[in-house]
Formats: C-alpha cells, sequence, structure tokens
C-alpha cells in the first residue's frame, strides 16, 4: 500500500534524482508511521489538527487590534522626550498629548500651581491625566492646602476621593458648594459636608442655605440642630434612602418638619409623602393616622419607633394596618412587633385570628411601676412568666402608696 501510495510521486519527477529519491524515502517513512499510529490509537495525531484546519478559516482573519487603557498601574511607561519635561504650568501643556503629560508632568507642580490648573482650557481627557498625577503624589488624599486652592479642578474629583480628606475650614467648605452648584455633585456635597462635619465643623444658616440647591443625601450628617435649620424644600426632596443612616433623634426633626411641609395634603397624598418620615412619629402622630383610612404597608410599620408603637392598642393597630394586618405574624419574633405582642393580653390576640403568641395569658395581672422606692431597686413588671407573680406584701405596698 505505502508502494502504490507513492507512484504518483516517481510520476510527477520523471527522471528520479538523488534530491528526488531523498523525497521519496522521506514519504514512504511519514506514511508508514502515519498509519502505524493510526492502527494503534485511531486517528493520527495529524487527522485532527487537518480536520480543524478545514473547518475552521478564523486563521485567516487578522489579529484583532488591542488597545491598552492609558497611565494603568503595571502597563509600559514612555519617557518624558528630551525638552518636554514640563518646569511650568502654562498654555504650552494644551499640546502635549495624553501621553506626553502622564510622562513629563510632575503632581508636585501641579498642586503647587493649581491656579494655574483651572485657568488653562484642558480637555477632559487632560484633565482627567493631570487628576491621575495629583492621586499618585497624594495617595493618602489631598492636604487642606491643596483642597483650600481646587476651585473647579473640585469637579473632577469622586466622593472616594472626598472621603480621604480633612475639611476644616467653612469657607472652603462654601466655596467648593458655590462652584458645584447646578451640576451632578449630589454625591461630591454630602461627601464633603460629612468630612467637614466629622472634623469638628460648624454650619452656619448661610450653608444650611446653600444646600437647598442639591439633594439631601447629607441629611444624616447634619445633627439634629442642623436640621431644625434646614428649608423645608429638603424634606420635598428626600428619597427614602437618602433616610437610611439617620438616628432616631434626626427622624424625629425631620418627621416634625415634614408634618408642617405637608400639612395641606390629606389622606392617601400624605400619607405617601410622610411614610419615609414615619419612624420619627409619636404615639400621638401614628393615631392621628387611622381617621385618614390609610392602610400602612409592614416594612413602615417594622421603622416605627418602639416606643410610640407599644401603646397602641390591638383595635388602633388593626386600623392602622389595614389589610396588611396578617403581616404580624411573619414578625411575631422580631421587634418591635415582638415588644408589642408582650403587651397585649393573649385573648385579645386570639381575637385576629392570626395565630400569634407571646401575649399575656389570661388571669394575670400586669403592674406598670413607676416608683422605685417600693421595689428597692427592681424593674417595671411588664411581660409574660414570673414577672405577673403577684405577692401579697408587693399589693400591700401598691395599695397604701
Amino acid at each position: 500500500m505505502a508502494l502504490q501510495s507513492a507512484r504518483p510521486i516517481l510520476g510527477f519527477f520523471r527522471t528520479p534524482t538523488h534530491g528526488s529519491l531523498l523525497l521519496l524515502l522521506l514519504s514512504l517513512r511519514w506514511v508508514l508511521l502515519s498509519r502505524a499510529q493510526t492502527a494503534d490509537t485511531g486517528p493520527g495525531v495529524m487527522t485532527p489538527w487537518l480536520r480543524r484546519t478545514s473547518q475552521d478559516l478564523s486563521w485567516q482573519r487578522p489579529e484583532p487590534t488591542v488597545i491598552l487603557p492609558r497611565a494603568l498601574p503595571g502597563t509600559e511607561k514612555k519617557s518624558c522626550p528630551l525638552g518636554k519635561e514640563a518646569h511650568v504650568v502654562d498654555e504650552n501643556l494644551v499640546f502635549y498629548t495624553e501621553w506626553e503629560l502622564e510622562a513629563c508632568v510632575d503632581g508636585a507642580l501641579l498642586a503647587e500651581h493649581m491656579d494655574r490648573v483651572n485657568a488653562i482650557p484642558f480637555t477632559y481627557q487632560q484633565l482627567d491625566i493631570l487628576k491621575h498625577k495629583l492621586d499618585q503624589f497624594y495617595p493618602q488624599g489631598y492636604p487642606e492646602s491643596l483642597i483650600q486652592h481646587l476651585s473647579y479642578f473640585f469637579l473632577e474629583v469622586t466622593p472616594e476621593d472626598i472621603h480621604k480628606w480633612n475639611v476644616t475650614s467653612l469657607e472652603t467648605v462654601k466655596s467648593l458648594l458655590k462652584i458645584s452648584k447646578g451640576r451632578k455633585m449630589d454625591a461630591q456635597v454630602a461627601a464633603l459636608i460629612a468630612r467637614y462635619l466629622v472634623g469638628g465643623g460648624q454650619l452656619d444658616k448661610v450653608t444650611l442655605d446653600m444646600l437647598a440647591n442639591f439633594h439631601p443625601s447629607y441629611v444624616c450628617s447634619l445633627s439634629p440642630e442642623y436640621l431644625g435649620l434646614v428649608q423645608e424644600n429638603v424634606v420635598w426632596a428626600a428619597r427614602p434612602q437618602d433616610l437610611d443612616a439617620c438616628g432616631p433623634l434626626q427622624m424625629g426633626v425631620l418627621y416634625h418638619k415634614a408634618h408642617i411641609a405637608f400639612r395641606n395634603m390629606s389622606g392617601s397624598a400624605y400619607f405617601a409623602r410622610i411614610k419615609p418620615f414615619l419612624s420619627g412619629a409619636s404615639t400621638e402622630d401614628l393615631r392621628a393616622l387611622i381617621p385618614q383610612n390609610i392602610s400602612m404597608d409592614m416594612t413602615t410599620f417594622k421603622k416605627l419607633r418602639k416606643e410610640a408603637l407599644l401603646p397602641l392598642t390591638i383595635a388602633e393597630v388593626q386600623k392602622l394596618l389595614g389589610p396588611n394586618l396578617e403581616g404580624l405574624k411573619a414578625e411575631e419574633g422580631n421587634s418591635p412587633v415582638r415588644d408589642w405582642i408582650l403587651r397585649q393580653r393573649q385573648n385579645d390576640l386570639d381575637s385576629l385570628g392570626l395565630g400569634l403568641h407571646g401575649g399575656i395569658p389570661n388571669g394575670y395581672l400586669v403592674l406598670d411601676l413607676n416608683f422605685r422606692e417600693a421595689l428597692s431597686g427592681a424593674a417595671p413588671l411588664l411581660g409574660p412568666g414570673s414577672a405577673f407573680t403577684v405577692i401579697p406584701t408587693l399589693l400591700s405596698a401598691l395599695v397604701l402608696n
């Protein structure tokens, strides 16, 4: 078989020569080896390659061009061309290519002449490179000496950058707020206010009025005293997520401002507006909602202050929740629903038909003692269990009191 396969080669060369004989011998050896491998292991090692090559013509397509992003750590850094190294910040830098700015401009030079940086009409791409140079020079955050002179370069920074800063000057805050007005800088403004207040800074009425020009994502950074001074439009613009980090005292102030701001609304329209602020409402405020025929969702109900929720009766909670009442069962083990259940009589809880457990067993007397002297320092008796055991001497003390 090998000799038959070799005949076309002889016919092709017509007159054998030393070169053709050598080629013939090599061809015969390749065929014999190939067939031997096929007999032992199935298709020869060349067969899959030939099949892939015949079906996949991707090798004929040109290789895609790979564009590496500029100024990434680890990429090859180009050297500054001779005579291009910048020693001053002037208009000539506008004509530098991006990689020349990266290679030839020093972060310390930019920090020293930030006023010139703001005066030169750099492109957005060039400003990105200049910011990268400053970030490299100040990896722990810009010093306050530089922050005071950022001016319009502040528009290039991110909230993450600002959280590294130490800001102590109210005048610096005001100047940056003025520059940010009318631009999409709400997150940066919130970070700036947070950093200023963390450092012990004090806001004045002028600054609080300036903050009214921005979305109030900063409200939870303000103390209750400052929140009492903010303009009314702050509560109109606040979203539920803006209030997530606020504490009880802050929410109390914000609820009061919201209640006043929405006073001309009623019913479902009022409830939709006041709902994000209800975690600052008092018991009286919650009771005032009941006649408005609202249906509070369980998510809002769970955020109510425990002190405001506990005095509510079963009938009041039933009217407050409306068709959402059955959600109590899923939350009976969690505060504040659990704490409210502990205050209710089990008979009354059973009347709801929800299978709630943990109420006061029938026949027990609940004593809420506000005077510690009669109890010799004991805690008020609230809740089920041994707390409901009433001894004669304690009853005598109460009667005498």
